[in-house]
């Protein structure tokens, strides 16, 4: 786990006591007359906003990190088919449906285009964004999934 986690999860158990639900307090407060709320005292951990990522950012980390794991998977025969890697990652983890699933995503947004926005992330936020070579010979033929 990262060590940052770690130090929130400690801060919030130890700190401030806040042990989850079944205690009821954690990360949200559970109010008896009403629907559960995030706890306010969460700002504590907030980051400087130079520190913080950009909406189009995590959007864009969430989705392609998906997608870049589901084409490696579909590389290395643990996906048989585009479908299966499409209808599973909407069914089975909820990926967001508007995408028609983590394949389909790098369609809709273009090969090339795709390419290099995950190029882009992996030299601000690691190797991990690295597009496979397997995408990268897609993207010079124009060839789609």
């Amino acid at each position: 786990m990262p060590e940052s986690a770690v130090y929130v999860l400690e801060k919030m158990s130890h700190g401030y006591k806040r042990l989850g639900r079944a205690w009821g307090a954690g990360f949200y407060d559970y109010p008896a007359d009403g629907p559960k709320t995030l706890w306010s005292g969460l700002s504590v951990f907030a980051r400087g906003a130079k520190r913080q990522p950009s909406l189009d950012d995590i959007r864009d980390r969430l989705l392609t990190i998906q997608a870049l794991e589901t084409l490696r998977c579909i590389d290395e025969g643990v996906l048989e088919s585009v479908r299966d890697a499409n209808i599973g990652s909407i069914l089975g983890w909820g990926f967001p449906a508007w995408t028609g699933g983590a394949i389909q995503y790098i369609n809709h947004v273009g090969l090339q285009r795709f390419t290099e926005r995950a190029a882009a992330l992996a030299a601000q936020y690691g190797e991990r964004f690295q597009p496979p070579e397997s995408l990268l010979a897609r993207a010079r033929e124009g060839k789609p999934f």
